[in-house]
């Protein structure tokens, strides 16, 4: 299966090149989220045409068409049918260039893992497990609008498990914007923490309490207005700020992403420039990539299973039940 850790390794080599219009061949494989997140973003930050990609099976070219590919890449809706299962077994692949995409991302991946918590025998969409992954898509969106220079892109999909029972819920995102080193250089923490490298980096961002979004960046005496201001400045002609870009999350994603996967026997993925963590079966390891990865890509896949052995917080079940009582 090519996942997003085989697309780190594959882009770069076959669509390295500068030449966008060259052809550019998308082999007969089964493909993850993970991996068409990552393709996405590559695509878009390499200006690739749409012309150029060839599939060698066409099959694998309905698919990527059904997902939203061409849509998200290009702009382009060339899929002919209707989307049927959009929502039931999969979230469109959807570009995350503004907070009106932001949100639109968010509540289409998070209602379309409701329905797959509805789906099973067991809904397990009130599981602590379940909740807690369905704000983790917020704060991930908005970590990838916040640093991907408009090449960040997400997708979630379910799919069954090869060679046995059940299935697995694949949530996905990928961008080629600065990447966690950068980020952090251009907020100072990297000095302040001597943080030198790009495993450093991805080790400082999945601790707890950890964010590049903590520091402060702007001037605290500057003058500003609120992001929702509308209207002529009360300042006059001086130069003035937002407070704020729309972006309201503190960016703590990855940390909750890492405790996710611990907990729930997730398979976890995070890369960015030339490190890749890989957590499996609750054990962290880190491998450095032949060719760096601009930006940060991520893929996080937990079986349905896992969820539905999460116990349900009793305590909101009451508060639930009894918000129902007073109406």
């Amino acid at each position: 299966m090519a996942d997003l850790v085989e697309a780190l390794d594959w882009l770069p080599k076959h669509y390295g090149h500068l030449d966008a219009s060259a052809e550019h061949r998308v082999p007969d494989r089964y493909y993850s989220p993970g991996f068409i997140a990552a393709f996405a973003a590559y695509l878009t930050y390499k200006r690739v045409n749409q012309d150029s990609v060839v599939f060698e099976n066409e099959n694998h070219e309905g698919y990527f068409s059904a997902v939203g590919l061409a849509k998200a890449v290009w702009g382009v809706d060339d899929y002919l049918y209707e989307r049927r299962n959009a929502g039931v077994n999969y979230a469109p692949l959807t570009p995350l260039a503004s907070q009106d995409d932001v949100d639109k991302a968010t509540a289409q991946i998070n209602s379309c893992l409701r329905s797959f918590a509805k789906s099973g025998p067991v809904d397990y969409g009130r599981s602590p497990a379940f909740k807690e992954l369905t704000h983790v898509v917020g704060e991930m969106h908005d970590n990838v609008w916040s640093h991907g220079l408009n090449t960040g892109f997400s997708i979630a999909q379910r799919h069954a498990i090869r060679n046995g029972h059940g299935y697995v819920l694949e949530f996905s995102l990928a961008d080629c914007g600065m990447g966690f080193l950068e980020e952090l250089k251009r907020s100072r923490i990297a000095g302040a923490n001597g943080i030198q490298c790009d495993r450093d980096a991805v080790e400082w961002c999945v601790q707890e309490g950890n964010s590049s979004k903590l520091a402060k960046l702007q001037d605290e005496w500057a003058q500003s207005v609120p992001e929702d201001h509308l209207g002529t400045s009360p300042f006059g002609d001086v130069g003035v700020a937002l407070s704020g870009n729309g972006n309201h999350h503190q960016g703590l994603g990855l940390a909750k992403l890492v405790e996710l996967a611990k907990s729930y026997e997730g398979v976890l993925n995070i890369a960015s420039g030339d490190c890749l963590m890989m957590l499996r079966r609750g054990e962290s390891r880190f491998r450095k990539l032949s060719q760096p990865w601009r930006g940060v890509a991520v893929s996080l896949s937990i079986k349905e299973s896992s969820f539905m052995a999460a116990k349900v917080d009793e305590a909101e079940d009451v508060q639930d039940i009894m918000k129902l009582l007073r109406g």
